[in-house]
């Protein structure tokens, strides 16, 4: 059989193979690592779904195939970020078992991740163009939710499991409100001589744990 014969003999209708788990998720990978370089130099608003796949090097669908809209990846930037965030609180360990001593550690490293990464504070922060609706989306996402409950946890055992689930809920916001500003006035206002991360959060950590 000549090779003309061979390819006509091939079964009808049989188109490309599909693409395993595996080769997606690399694809995912590395439209959201163009993306993220893309909007951290040019900014969220400022970068289409076009643009991404030209440095892609793919056809605009073809985009769509992975991530139905740009909000898409850049949710799924954060995430990543978010991740990273709380997989490093996660490790910490203190030598001292007080409590206090671990809430003003997570905390520590909470703020200053921010300070070392002013990238991604930006870009999951400061990111231009975003309705409330779709933070919303993410702000709701559960698996975000139940890796902020290391501060309420840790609120809980330095109040030792005595307070109501709204005073505990009050405290850990209050604790968030201090911690992100003090990232926030180190990221976007460095020319000013701030105090020390550390006395800052040593700060509102023994303010949020006053009984």
């Amino acid at each position: 059989m000549d090779h003309k014969s061979s390819l006509t003999s091939l079964p009808k209708g049989r188109g490309r193979p599909a693409i395993t788990t595996e080769q997606r998720e690399e694809m995912r990978a590395r439209i959201a690592g163009e993306a993220q370089r893309l909007f951290q130099t040019e900014g969220y608003s400022q970068v289409s779904m076009r643009r991404i796949s030209k440095e892609i090097g793919c056809a605009p669908m073809t985009l769509y195939k992975y991530y139905k809209a740009k909000i898409d990846i850049l949710r799924t930037l954060w995430g990543n970020v978010f991740k990273d965030v709380f997989d490093r609180l996660d490790a910490i360990h203190v030598d001292d078992s007080s409590s206090t001593e671990r809430l003003t550690a997570i905390s520590l490293a909470y703020v200053q991740y921010w300070i070392d990464n002013q990238e991604k504070y930006r870009l999951v922060f400061m990111a231009d163009g975003i309705s409330q609706s779709e933070v919303n989306i993410f702000v709701d996402n559960p698996e975000i939710g139940m890796r902020f409950q290391i501060f309420l946890h840790t609120l809980s055992a330095v109040h030792e499991h005595k307070l109501t689930p709204e005073q505990l809920k009050q405290k850990q916001d209050a604790l968030i409100c201090f911690l992100h500003g003090i990232a926030h006035n180190n990221v976007t206002i460095s020319g000013y001589a701030w105090s020390k991360p550390k006395e800052l959060v040593a700060i509102a950590v023994g303010a949020i744990s006053a009984r």
